[in-house]
C-alpha cells in the first residue's frame, strides 16, 4: 500500500507521475527515523482475524506490512541507536573520519544505514592509488523483506563500487520475533575488520591472476543466467575495467560490482535504488562462491 494521495476525478498520466515522485520525495526526506508502530489489523479493517498485526508509518498513514502474533517490532531508532554505539564503543574500529549514509526503500518499508571508515583500507595496485576502504551496512525492514542484517563489505573511492563479500563470516542476522543482542552485534563489528584484510589479501591476489576475455566470456554467461541484455553490458563493463586494471581476476571482479553499484535501474523503481542496489551486490556475493569463480582464481 502507498501513502494516501489527492488524485484529480481523472488523473492523467503526468498527474500520476508527479505524485508518485512527490510521495517518494516525502518518504526520502523524513530521513531513518519515521514515527511507525504496530496496531491489530482488525482495528484498521473492522474485521476479525487471526492475531494479524500491522506496521503504520505515522507520518503518511502508510501500512507498510501486515505481520503475524509473534513479530516484534525492531524501531530503527533502537537499531541504529545501539549499532552507534557498539560501534563507537568498538577497540578495533577506528571511527575517525567515518562516514554515514542512509536511504530508504519501499516507502520506508526497509532502511540502511552504511558505515565507510576511511582509517581501514586496502590498496592495490602499483603506487597502491586502487583504495577500497570498509563499509557496514545496517538494514532493517519494516515490510518483512529482510530480517536485520549487518554485513561487511568495501568502499572503492575511484569509482564508487560498493564490494561485496562471498562470506558471512562477519555477518550478522537477527529476527524480528527474538530481537538482536547488542553484545554479538560488537562481535560481529570486531570480526568485520579481521575479515575485511583477509578479503583484502583475496583482492591483491586477484590482481595478479590473469583472466583472458574467453574466461571472462564464460563467467559472465554463468553470472547473466541467459539474460543476453545482461550478459552484453557485462561483456562491455568487463572490457572498460580490463583497460584500465589489466585483464585480471581483479578487473572482472571490478566489473560485477560496477554493474551492481551503476548499472541503469528503471525509472518506475529508482525510489527503491537502494534496495536494489544491496540485492545486486548480494547477488554478486552468492555468485563469489561459484566453482567455476573459485576454479578460475
Amino acid at each position: 500500500m502507498s501513502a494516501v494521495l489527492n488524485f484529480p476525478t481523472q488523473p492523467s498520466a503526468l498527474n500520476l507521475i508527479k505524485a508518485r515522485d512527490e510521495a517518494a520525495k516525502q518518504h526520502a526526506a523524513a530521513g531513518l527515523f519515521f514515527p511507525v508502530d504496530c496496531q491489530p489489523l482488525s482495528d484498521l479493517t473492522g474485521m476479525p482475524d487471526r492475531g494479524l498485526q500491522a506496521v503504520v508509518r505515522k507520518d503518511t498513514d502508510t501500512v507498510l506490512a501486515v505481520h503475524g502474533q509473534r513479530y516484534s517490532l525492531i524501531k530503527n531508532s533502537e537499531v541504529y541507536e545501539r549499532v552507534d554505539a557498539a560501534i563507537r564503543e568498538s577497540d578495533v574500529l577506528d571511527t575517525n573520519g567515518m562516514e554515514i549514509v542512509d536511504s530508504i526503500a519501499y516507502e520506508g518499508g526497509r532502511s540502511i544505514r552504511s558505515y565507510i571508515f576511511p582509517e581501514h583500507k586496502i590498496s592495490i595496485g602499483r603506487g597502491r592509488r586502487d583504495v577500497t576502504n570498509l563499509r557496514l551496512n545496517v538494514i532493517n525492514s519494516y515490510d518483512g523483506s529482510t530480517n536485520l542484517r549487518i554485513n561487511m563489505g568495501g568502499y572503492r573511492l575511484v569509482c564508487a563500487n560498493g564490494m561485496v563479500v562471498g562470506t558471512d563470516v562477519s555477518n550478522y542476522v537477527a529476527r524480528h520475533t527474538s530481537g538482536f543482542k547488542v553484545d554479538e552485534v560488537k562481535q560481529r563489528v570486531a570480526a568485520s575488520v579481521e575479515n575485511f584484510v583477509t578479503m583484502g589479501n583475496q583482492w591483491r591476489k586477484w590482481s595478479k591472476e590473469p583472466c583472458s576475455d574467453e574466461k571472462a566470456i564464460g563467467l559472465i554467461s554463468e553470472f547473466a543466467r541467459g539474460s543476453l541484455a545482461m550478459n552484453n553490458k557485462l561483456f562491455d563493463i568487463w572490457m572498460n575495467e580490463s583497460k584500465t586494471l589489466g585483464k585480471t581476476m581483479w578487473a572482472f571482479f571490478n566489473a560485477l560490482t560496477y554493474w551492481s553499484t551503476h548499472a541503469e535501474i528503471k525509472e518506475a523503481s529508482i525510489p527503491n535504488a537502494p534496495a536494489i542496489v544491496l540485492e545486486r551486490e548480494a547477488r554478486v556475493s552468492r555468485f563469489l562462491g561459484n566453482p567455476l569463480i573459485k576454479a578460475a582464481a
